[in-house]
């Protein structure tokens, strides 16, 4: 089950799981946010911590941006 957290203008994917900890992820090359969870954690608990962790998500966000991309390939026939 995904549930969506809105902290400001960042969304976070939380799925919660049958899982021992919370694991919190930045994927490229969006910056797309996601938190893993365990089944039995509140979701305000979650929302705390992700308040908690907001510096470090901007900052990999802000990586992930400023990362030079590849250059579109243009293929031949």
């Amino acid at each position: 089950m995904v549930t969506r957290i809105e902290l400001g203008d960042i969304s976070i994917d939380v799925t919660l799981k049958d899982i021992k900890n919370i694991h919190l992820s930045v994927y490229p090359p969006t910056g797309a946010v996601r938190i893993s969870a365990p089944a039995h954690m509140d979701l305000d608990t979650i929302r705390v911590y992700a308040l908690s962790r907001l510096g470090w998500i901007r900052q990999q966000q802000r990586k992930l941006r400023e990362q030079e991309r590849e250059t579109l390939r243009e293929y031949l026939e």
